[in-house]
């Protein structure tokens, strides 16, 4: 009845009072969202979260949305541990609703708490619902009102109702997974039968391999081990004691007795035995080197010190090839000995021994858990003083008689098994769900997107890629990583302003010289408020707005004028006889305007290149950039000294390499740039008008040129512009510029973070995270990074890098992690039959009409996609058909032929 769902008043009364406490949340969640301190008022904190929220750069209002979600969560949790389920009338079992959760029949507990405790957060596509312009999430509140239910977070609940305001939430929130439910049937299931037509072919033989139509093994074992995945579920550790109990009727059910009299056991014991005993030599290590190693590291220096050094051309030294030649004469004895000690660990019993005909030959986890079990038992059985009624051995054969005896069954249709594995979880995931991610983690694509990137298109460029690799556990390493972190950082010119001021004015001196006067002065954030995050300096500031960013934005004005030119230079009507006789004269005069203005134009071009000789060779020179060194500019060897210069702070700058060391001499023309000591600063200010006049000589459009000598923390130019028929705002254009000019990058790599993550023995470490992907670059940083453990998302990037068989690790772990989002398990051996198909022909093939092109059944690739294209080429080429495959049962039915599959099941 009712009492199934009511709460007591105690618990009433508390969650109450937690959601009053929630209503002041909000502030704090925004000032630590925008690292404000904690004075700071209310108003000023409004006005920095709106501008978070109009800015183009949406991060900060990203961040402000994750710690609302955050602080609101915690809320959410403290109401349902008050109400549910002690906080109830009747508790369970006598709680018929909570009777039919519980026992998995109908509903879930988030039905249950939506009822009786609150609704908690609405999210639309894994966000808050967004703002208007005017900063309301809804007309009844108030702009940027820090209260969390104006951002979606819903405090009543069904069972005393709720606001009209949550109601509308609430139905956003429903109207979003009636669009989702209509829209991602279509989207999943396309997905789902691109995987079934793929793998539609893939069987288990009798000889335990995955093979596709064909022929071509796909796996030597299905799964890595073999086994059916229903049959697994008694084969994990927390069974083994209800294996222990039963002994008696296991194994007469079993058979054990003429299991072990029909096959032996030694074999796969004696291959355990080998792989332990090297363990226990080597201790586990990643052994590198092979015996003629061994034997050079012993005698090559003994050899080197008798041998006369001497220049070498060519080919080898002398000491080396007579190592090589020792090793040629040395006895077999002494060559297995060095041999042996460099010998590699042993292969699996799987790997050696075929598991259906050699007893006891089991995957290496399984052997380990039952030897432990074993030894567990038997200690348990000596500390109770009781003689156990069932030897040890014999519980050992009857555990690996039931791994045995659950292996799968050769003609197992495993390929549409895996299919239907991934395809039908994947209808209950979001369509478009994409982790927005704040200033702390990554960006990170999820759901179908994410699975259709992996499936489906595997293309060589992804939406979010990252790079993850462990920060070495040294002192050295962790110095110097916060210093990697930020040289991997970008630098974008909006990041390090702080305002810039724009003053236009005309001047029309004479009728042929007209023109916009437009100035701009550019104020820049002081150093102290981004060296702890970014590794430029004011000075490199102003050399990339001398040298680079003024080109820019002159083009950028340049290209926007022809653009807006154009749209006007479009009728909106059909001209009729009349129009064109009458506006004949006008276009007349338009276009001689026009020719004016472009002549004026050339004119004061071609007066800027009068000259002689003299003059032609300084504009060619100055054409250049002006030789400032920069970070660019000093090439892989200084990469490093940064590293450690930005901690003293105190290195001396290089002379850059390649044609401007030619030009050193020419002091008018090349400066480099100088460090900011006292001495040094009576140099910058000497060389200050040759700056300017390098930047006036480096566009014929600027005017004027200044910059703050002392502390360069501000510039401004002066820019002469032309006078148009259109006008568009130059501050937009100059902010939208600011954001995407980029200062300071590595090639592929926008942001970096360094998080805590958990080391494989189970401590702590630091872990490096990249937005985007430059492995050649991280490979010079061994010192500071264990490259050993180094993790991508682009699986094309792994496959290029390290092979085919790390790809085939990622897809694997890539879709295992989609699927963990929504708390969704799939089987590792479907998705690592997925893999090895997409993987097998040596290159990493995607589950569309372009991967199905390298599939040997024509008839599978017609019932795929373009049937037509599939059957043309198949005549033409006269390909050969093989009735085996799903896709052939028609015609093995209208020739009344068994169909494989079910033959081999039979």
């Amino acid at each position: 009845g009712i009492e199934d769902i009511l709460v007591q008043p105690e618990a009433d009364e508390k969650r109450q009072k937690i959601i009053e406490r929630s209503l002041q949340g909000g502030v704090g969640a925004v000032r630590a969202a925008l690292n404000l301190p904690e004075t700071a008022l209310c108003e000023e904190v409004q006005g920095k979260w709106q501008d978070a929220h109009l800015c183009k750069d949406q991060r900060d209002f990203n961040m402000v949305d994750l710690k609302f979600k955050e602080e609101v969560n915690g809320y959410n949790n403290e109401v349902n541990k008050v109400c549910m389920p002690h906080g109830l009338h009747r508790r369970f079992p006598e709680n018929n609703l909570q009777l039919m959760v519980q026992s998995g029949a109908k509903g879930s507990t988030v039905n249950t708490m939506q009822i009786s405790c609150l609704l908690g957060q609405i999210e639309l596509e894994g966000r808050r619902p967004p703002l208007m312009a005017s900063g309301k999430s809804l007309p009844c509140f108030q702009p940027y009102d820090f209260s969390p239910s104006s951002g979606g977070f819903v405090t009543g609940r069904f069972l005393t109702g709720i606001k009209p305001s949550e109601f509308f939430f609430h139905c956003m929130a429903g109207r979003e997974g009636l669009v989702d439910t209509a829209v991602k049937t279509s989207r999943s299931g396309y997905l789902q039968r691109c995987i079934i037509k793929h793998l539609e072919g893939l069987v288990v033989q009798y000889d335990l391999t995955v093979r596709d139509s064909d022929g071509s093994v796909v796996q030597f074992l299905y799964g890595e081990d073999g086994l059916d995945i229903p049959k697994t579920q008694f084969l994990q550790p927390e069974q083994f004691p209800f294996i222990a109990d039963n002994y008696e009727v296991i194994q007469k059910a079993n058979h054990l007795d003429e299991a072990l009299a029909r096959m032996e056991s030694h074999q796969a014991n004696q291959q355990f035995k080998a792989i332990k005993k090297w363990q226990a030599r080597h201790q586990s290590s990643v052994q590198r080197e092979g015996g003629f190693l061994l034997f050079a590291q012993k005698k090559l220096t003994g050899v080197k010190a008798q041998t006369a050094g001497g220049e070498i051309r060519n080919g080898r030294d002398p000491a080396t090839l007579q190592v090589l030649q020792m090793w040629y004469d040395l006895d077999e004895k002494k060559r297995r000995k060095y041999l042996k000690k460099a010998a590699k660990c042993p292969d699996p019993s799987l790997g050696v021994w075929r598991p259906d005909t050699h007893f006891a030959s089991v995957s290496e986890t399984f052997e380990k858990e039952v030897a432990d079990y074993v030894s567990k038992w038997e200690s348990e059985s000596r500390r109770s003083c009781v003689h156990p009624a069932l030897p040890a051995d014999r519980l050992k054969d009857l555990l690996f008689l039931k791994w045995q005896r659950s292996l799968c069954d050769p003609g197992e249709a495993v390929g549409l098994l895996a299919a239907q594995s991934i395809g039908e979880p994947s209808t209950q995931m979001t369509l478009n769900t994409f982790h927005f991610a704040g200033r702390g983690e990554m960006n990170v694509t999820l759901g179908i997107p994410r699975l259709r990137e992996i499936l489906l298109v595997a293309g060589a460029s992804i939406k979010t890629p990252t790079m993850s690799v462990p920060v070495l556990n040294t002192k050295k390493a962790l110095k110097k990583v916060k210093q990697l972190k930020k040289q991997l950082t970008r630098v974008c010119l909006a990041e390090v302003l702080q305002k810039v001021e724009l003053e236009e004015s005309l001047r029309m001196r004479c009728r042929q010289n007209r023109h916009r006067l437009c100035k701009v002065r550019f104020q820049f954030l002081p150093h102290e408020h981004y060296r702890e995050e970014k590794c430029v300096k004011p000075r490199q500031i102003l050399h990339f707005m001398e040298t680079r960013f003024f080109k820019m934005f002159l083009e950028a004005i340049k290209k926007k004028s022809a653009k807006m030119e154009s749209f006007t230079a479009v009728s909106a009507r059909k001209a009729t006889h009349k129009d064109l006789d009458s506006d004949q004269d006008k276009v007349q005069n338009h276009q001689e305007a026009a020719a004016e203005e472009e002549e004026n134009i050339v004119d004061a071009e071609a007066d800027e290149g009068d000259g002689d000789a003299t003059e032609a060779k300084r504009r060619k020179k100055q054409e250049e950039e002006v030789d400032y060194e920069s970070e660019e500019e000093k090439g892989e060897e200084n990469m490093d000294e940064n590293l450690e210069g930005e901690v003293a702070d105190s290195e001396k700058e290089e002379e850059p390499p390649g044609e401007e060391q030619n030009g050193a001499a020419d002091e008018s023309q090349h400066l480099s740039f100088v460090s900011q000591t006292k001495r040094e600063r009576g140099h910058l200010a000497q060389s200050a008008e040759l700056r300017v006049n390098a930047v006036l000589d480096s566009h014929p459009s600027i005017q004027d040129y200044s910059f703050d000598t002392e502390n360069e923390l501000w510039c401004e130019v002066s820019l002469a512009l032309p006078l148009l028929k259109v006008y568009f705002d130059l501050g937009s254009l100059l902010q939208s510029l600011a954001h995407s000019a980029v200062i300071h990058e590595v090639k592929g790599i926008s942001r970096c973070l360094l998080n805590e993550g958990t080391a494989p023995h189970g401590g702590k470490e630091l872990l490096l995270h990249t937005e985007g992907i430059n492995l050649a670059e991280l490979f010079r940083y061994s010192d500071i990074l264990d490259l050993n453990r180094l993790y991508c998302n682009d699986i094309h990037a792994m496959a290029k890098n390290y092979g085919i068989e790390s790809a085939l690790r990622v897809i694997v772990k890539e879709i295992k992690d989609v699927f963990a989002v929504y708390g969704i398990v799939v089987d590792p051996r479907h998705l690592s039959l997925v893999a090895d198909y997409m993987c097998f022909e040596g290159f990493y093939k995607a589950l569309n009409r372009i991967g199905i092109q390298s599939n040997s059944s024509p008839l599978q690739q017609m019932t795929f996609e373009t049937s037509y294209k599939f059957l043309k080429e198949a005549t033409m080429m006269g390909k050969w058909l093989r009735l085996k495959g799903c896709s052939s049962i028609s015609h093995l039915l209208a020739s009344q032929q068994n169909f494989p599959l079910m033959q081999s099941c039979s």
